[in-house]
């Protein structure tokens, strides 16, 4: 009769069939991903492009404030100098 002390625990961890594990459920992951995607690359990388395109200009609109009088007055200058410049007229004064 063995003595609590020389049994053997099982409750200890085989590290090495842990990995496998982990491994081979990795590769098996990764193959069904490859099977199972409704795009081909380009496509997708095209897709994320545009969508982090759109958020940045959603954060930047949300961010950065705008001063509606100020953005006016700057197109009103701008259409101003392109009127100018089709009469021909000097902008030196």
């Amino acid at each position: 009769m063995q003595s609590d002390a020389n049994k053997p625990n099982d409750n200890t961890l085989n590290t090495g069939a842990l990995i496998w594990g982990f491994l081979i459920g990795l590769v098996i992951g990764g193959v069904a991903a490859l099977f199972r995607a409704p795009r081909s690359g380009n496509e997708m990388r095209q897709m994320l492009a545009e969508s982090e395109q759109n958020l940045r200009e959603k954060i930047e609109a949300t961010v950065i404030p705008v001063d509606p009088v100020a953005e006016s007055l700057a197109e009103g200058k701008a259409a101003a100098r392109r009127r100018r410049s089709e009469l021909g007229l000097d902008n030196n004064r």
